[in-house]
């Protein structure tokens, strides 16, 4: 199948091959490019993160960014080093406009807050979301951003960063009153390992942990699947 037909992957793409990185990917719908580009994070093995985007665009778009054709993944972007992540997810943002929004999780325990904006690149906040964190997960509304963070004393809470708060690209985080704490959702979620199988991966070869689905708007719709297998690689199917 060509890439440029902008069809649905039919075998999984490996992403940043040569690359070293570690942990499950996160992958969001971007805002860039004609028809929105995909990004994606992962944790180096070592040191710091890796960004790498996907052009979603046609041949027959205006070709704006050269480096990545059409129907391919970039060679990668590395940033924040200094900290050895254990897991670190992005979300496109509607403010900026169109920042990316990403929070990391270093092994101290410190869940960092990080933007992308044109020109400046991936900048940290002065601010951490949160400290003494063992897992997460993070969710984007309208330019708020939402966390359900685990502590290493196990208990949970749910942290909420407004979009109407004054001093964006800053951010507060404040604890939510509704309290809503559902820890399933920081853990994989078995239903998208099944859809991996189901087109037609073979389950043992998925690195326990790493599956992940988001929602994409290519070819009127689209769930991007992404793992890690068991000899390291990062891999992306589209369904």
């Amino acid at each position: 199948m060509s890439k440029n037909k902008h069809m649905h992957s039919e075998i999984a793409a490996v992403v940043g091959p040569d690359r070293s990185t570690a942990g499950a990917p996160s992958l969001a719908q971007g805002a860039y490019g004609v028809r929105g580009n995909l990004e994606l994070l992962a944790c180096d093995r070592t040191d710091g993160l890796w960004v790498f985007w996907f052009n979603a665009d046609l041949v027959t778009d205006p070709l704006e960014t050269p480096d990545v054709p059409p129907g391919a993944w970039s060679a990668g972007l590395s940033f924040a080093s200094g900290h050895r992540y254990l897991d670190a997810q992005i979300v496109q943002s509607s403010l900026g406009p169109d920042h990316l929004e990403v929070l990391a999780l270093d092994e101290r325990g410190a869940l960092q807050s990080w933007y992308w904006s044109p020109g400046l690149g991936f900048q940290r906040r002065a601010a951490d979301a949160a400290t003494d964190v063992s897992r997460f997960t993070l969710t984007h509304v309208a330019g708020s951003l939402d966390a359900i963070v685990v502590g290493r004393d196990g208990g949970a809470r749910r942290l909420v960063s407004d979009a109407d708060a004054p001093g964006y690209p800053d951010r507060t985080w404040n604890t939510s009153p509704a309290g809503e704490t559902d820890t399933r959702s920081t853990r994989e979620d078995p239903r998208v390992r099944a859809l991996i199988v189901a087109a037609g991966e073979v389950e043992a070869q998925i690195a326990p942990g790493t599956a992940r689905s988001a929602r994409s708007t290519r070819n009127g719709g689209t769930t991007e699947l992404t793992w890690r297998d068991t000899a390291g690689r990062i891999r992306h199917l589209g369904r």
